[in-house]
């Protein structure tokens, strides 16, 4: 058994960096490479190609940027996991195969699918599986005609008996992001499935590092003070067989890896903190200890985890229609005075009627935050977005030519951005559970194929460890005003309909502050133009921070919604906006 091995990721989403995988593979020894590409609107994306080609439904790109790097792969022998697979894990494989072929390559590729239930839904819920909405509740009958996919999101075990195997490259459909990460960690220290604790460590290796450069210094709050953003390092983990890992990147590289980029990462999109639900484990990040070991370097360990649930997570895919956004380029003086005017004449002109949800953003003025965090200034230009959502095309292709048509008639200083809108489907996200016993994942390598039952493991619902409540301090004490980046760094990120923005103090000495004056009443007033659910607080002790869960607050989630940020990527840089109250003693100098 080794002592230590390295997992890097080079790349977050499809689209991330085409160079960071030569910059992961040649900046330093490394024994596992992951890639994630999915996400909800990529598996809609990859979905309709495979309707219109069974040859297609994987994230091509993963070929292209591999390509040039096999020979390195080959003679390191690093082993690459990527759930580039998709909706068709195995086309995926072929097409690889033959680019190594072509140079004279041989590595062992295994596919892991049975995650599509896409065939099978019709049949559950003729048995009586209602597969009800995890926030609404609802059954998903009515929709099963409008279907365009449905994956469940299976564990790190088909990856880690294709590891036994001797696989060299792994490609996967729908697993858990985590699972790549996971999946080593269990085959080279050799744990068992029931060493909780263990995989609950490795689970966190793996959020860590899931999403590329955002642990590592991208799209940190603490951006200012990230030494350079060329040449961005990617992250590492070098794991150990008791779940402990440091988190860190390749020398020379941009970027930085600090407690505050660890912190902003572990909190980013995890809903409640002491039950972050996975196939495998069911985590606790109240829990991990978190040091700062050395430059570019953190150390995590203690995290303590319990069985997994039940269920599997399904993400269901659905059409919802059509919809459209028009732009114009408003330009001041005056300029959203003007916009407000252009806004009403479009509105009158085409209408409301037969349309599901209409919307009008002032880019530059409060689009991305809503009105109740308006900045109080005067823009001197704006893009003037006009979007709408219906049932028939017609009905928004009428709302397209008409976007143009608003320049010769109304206030001066206005162009038309882009050309005429084109109309898209709009799609809808369901997220839902399935009883294990009702999926199976498929290993396939050499030739070969594994059925593996997904009910292994299977327990009741995660059990939730309350927390005592910190004493406030600075009780008595004249206070000071002082916008929350001040004391605070913060993180906002999506799942379906919902936001979650992570917050945590920037010394232990400010948390008691940030417990007093962030309150979940406090948000629903400041966000009160985006969030129309409730708000949810968790507190993460151990790191300073708060969790924050803001239920309907992307117009129906990302694939569906007509707002401007619909992943909720911006809430958190408003929020830190916001002014508390703070005793003076604790604020630096």
């Amino acid at each position: 058994m080794k002592e230590k091995i390295v997992i890097a990721n080079a790349g977050g989403f499809w689209g991330d960096e085409a160079a960071a995988l030569r910059r992961q593979l040649e900046g330093g020894p490394i024994d596992y490479l992951t890639m994630d590409y999915l996400a909800e609107i990529t598996m809609i994306i990859l979905s309709r190609q495979l309707a219109r080609d069974p040859g297609t439904g994987y994230a091509a790109d993963f070929l292209t940027a591999i390509g040039d790097c096999l020979q390195t792969i080959h003679d390191r022998r690093i082993t690459v996991i990527t759930n580039a697979g998709g909706m068709n894990p195995q086309a995926c494989a072929r097409a690889l195969e033959k680019i190594l072929n072509q140079q004279g390559l041989e590595l062992p590729i295994a596919t892991v699918s049975g995650d599509n239930l896409l065939p099978e839904l019709a049949r559950l819920v003729g048995q009586g599986h209602d597969f009800p909405h995890l926030s609404s509740g609802q059954p998903l009958g009515s929709l099963l005609d409008r279907l365009v996919s449905a994956n469940a999101y299976l564990g790190a075990r088909p990856i880690v008996e294709a590891l036994g195997q001797g696989a060299r490259v792994i490609i996967t459909g729908r697993c858990y992001d985590a699972a790549s990460v996971v999946a080593p960690f269990v085959h080279e220290f050799g744990w068992n499935w029931q060493e909780y604790d263990k995989l609950a460590g490795a689970l966190l290796a793996g959020h860590l590092i899931e999403c590329g450069s955002q642990s590592t210094g991208g799209n940190c709050s603490c951006w200012q003070e990230v030494p350079s953003f060329l040449n961005m390092g990617y992250p590492l983990v070098e794991a150990a067989a008791d779940g402990s890992f440091v988190l860190t990147k390749h020398p020379g590289t941009g970027g930085m890896v600090t407690l505050q980029t660890a912190k902003e990462q572990l909190l980013y999109e995890i809903g409640d903190p002491r039950a972050y639900i996975c196939p495998d484990v069911v985590a606790d990040f109240t829990t991990p200890i978190l040091e700062q070991l050395g430059p570019d370097r953190v150390g995590v360990r203690g995290v303590k985890g319990q069985q997994p649930p039940a269920q599997l997570k399904v993400s269901v895919n659905y059409r919802a229609g059509y919809k459209v956004s028009g732009l114009l380029v408003v330009s001041g003086p005056e300029a959203l005075a003007k916009g407000r005017i252009f806004a009403e004449m479009f509105w009158d002109r085409v209408g409301r009627d037969g349309l599901l949800e209409t919307r009008t953003d002032y880019v530059g003025y409060s689009a991305c935050w809503g009105e109740s965090a308006a900045p109080e200034v005067e823009p001197n230009e704006i893009l003037l977005r006009f979007s709408a959502r219906g049932k028939e095309r017609s009905r928004l292709e009428l709302l397209s030519r008409e976007v143009a048509g608003l320049i010769l008639a109304g206030p001066p200083g206005v162009t038309v951005f882009g050309g005429r809108p084109p109309v898209v489907p709009a799609y809808g996200y369901w997220p839902t559970l399935v009883e294990r016993s009702q999926v199976t994942a498929r290993l396939e390598l050499a030739g070969e194929e594994l059925q593996l039952n997904c009910d292994q493991g299977a327990c009741g619902p995660p059990r939730l460890v309350s927390r005592e409540k910190l004493p406030a301090g600075g009780e008595g004490r004249a206070r000071v005003r002082v916008p929350l980046g001040r004391i605070a760094h913060a993180r906002s990120g999506d799942k379906g309909d919902l936001v979650n923005i992570g917050v945590a103090a920037r010394t232990a000495s400010l948390y008691p502050e940030l417990l007093r004056e962030l309150t979940p009443e406090r948000l629903s007033r400041f966000f009160a133009s985006n969030v129309h659910g409730p708000i949810e607080r968790f507190r993460l002790d151990n790191l300073a921070a708060l969790n924050f869960v803001l239920h309907q607050a992307l117009g129906g989630g990302g694939t569906v919604s007509l707002l401007l940020d619909n992943q909720g990527k911006t809430l958190a840089q408003a929020l830190l906006t916001m002014e508390v109250e703070v005793d003076p003693e604790l604020l630096a100098p």
